[in-house]
Parts: C-alpha cells; structure tokens; sequence
C-alpha cells in the first residue's frame, strides 16, 4: 500500500523559524559565486556563438561545393 501524505500547514511561525536557520552567504560569498556565473555564462556563450560560426561555415561550404 502507498503512503499516505502528510498535508503539509506552513504557518508564519514555521517559516520564520526555518528561515533562521537558513545559513546565508557572506557579501564576499555572494559576490564570488555570483562572478563565476557570470565569468561561465560568457564563456559558453562564446563556445556557442563559435560553434554557430563553425556550422554556418560548414553548411554553406556544402550547398555551394
């Protein structure tokens, strides 16, 4: 047999509890790991706009060969 789920009740209380507990992150944490999103979102995107251009290349290569 299944089991059977809980209904789950947030109450105010229970949240702020909770969110105590939550370790936030350092300003100097945040800033890091918020460079290197950025530092990897630029990267792949230059790894994708080289590979378009390598693809583009290619097909017109082929329908003009």
């Amino acid at each position: 047999m299944a089991k059977e789920k809980k209904d789950r009740v947030y109450s105010p209380a229970g949240v702020i509890r909770e969110l105590k507990t939550v370790k936030w992150p350092t300003f100097k944490e945040l800033m890091s790991t918020s460079g290197m999103v950025i530092l990897f979102t630029l990267l792949f995107g230059v790894y994708f706009f080289i590979c378009e251009l390598v693809a583009s290349g290619l097909i017109n290569f082929i329908v003009k060969a």
